[in-house]
């Protein structure tokens, strides 16, 4: 078996900002905020986990479970409104890739290697009707670890305990960060970026080149297989 470990935010597709909206209300919300929380940086790449960790560590002085628990619980209750709301969409080819591999190629499997959330997760894929596409026992997701290579290794090791891969080299991570190119390095897979939706550029992954980068998936799905079953 081969198994995609796909990204969802900017790979998969673009919720026009839907996450981002909902937990400004969640953080509104619970901390009885007027203003929008401001970011120090870019959100692309990051687990659901740490950012959260950092918005109640910069607006509380430190970070307990408790907190982290509800406003999360916050954020996923206001996000199934916004996936409605704001009309996103699913990158180039992503739809017809799934169904050609659901209905051609038995011998890969597509997972989740996201920093959304479990519940988050299946909300959009669900709100954008390819949930059903996906093995959701063996992902990993973004409330799981903060730190994104942690979840590449708890993928690897749901897929290995359950004696479904041997190594990782029947794991592909698909991805659009370089958080995706280097949770791929950790456990040493391939990784093929996608430049569709990222907010990258193919010069910014020299650091941790990826196996692949392609400007967006392939208009022929045949084709998209074969590229992976390259050795």
């Amino acid at each position: 078996m081969l198994y995609l470990a796909w990204d969802i935010d900017g790979t998969l597709l673009l919720t026009n900002r839907a996450g981002y909206d909902a937990l400004q209300e969640a953080v509104c919300d619970y901390f009885f905020r007027k203003e929008p929380y401001q970011f120090k940086h870019t959100l692309a790449g990051c687990t659901d986990s740490s950012i959260i960790k950092e918005i109640v560590t910069d607006i509380k002085g430190h970070c307990t479970s408790g907190w982290a628990a509800a406003l999360i619980l916050k954020y996923e209750m206001y996000l199934k409104r916004n996936l409605k709301q704001h009309k996103g969409r699913l990158m180039p080819n992503v739809e017809k890739t799934l169904q050609y591999l659901k209905e051609n190629t038995p011998e890969i499997s597509n997972l989740l290697l996201t920093g959304n959330t479990t519940n988050a997760a299946r909300e959009k894929l669900t709100e954008y009707d390819i949930a059903q596409y996906f093995d959701f026992r063996h992902s990993a997701y973004g409330d799981l670890a903060e730190d994104r290579n942690e979840l590449s290794r708890i993928l690897y090791n749901r897929l290995l305990v359950d004696g479904l891969v041997k190594d990782t080299s029947q794991i592909i991570v698909i991805g659009d960060t370089p958080s995706d190119a280097k949770c791929a390095a950790a456990i040493g897979a391939r990784c093929i970026i996608i430049l569709t939706g990222s907010e990258y550029k193919a010069e910014d992954f020299t650091d941790c080149p990826p196996w692949k980068i392609w400007d967006k998936l392939p208009d022929d799905p045949s084709e998209f297989i074969k590229e992976i079953c390259e050795s």
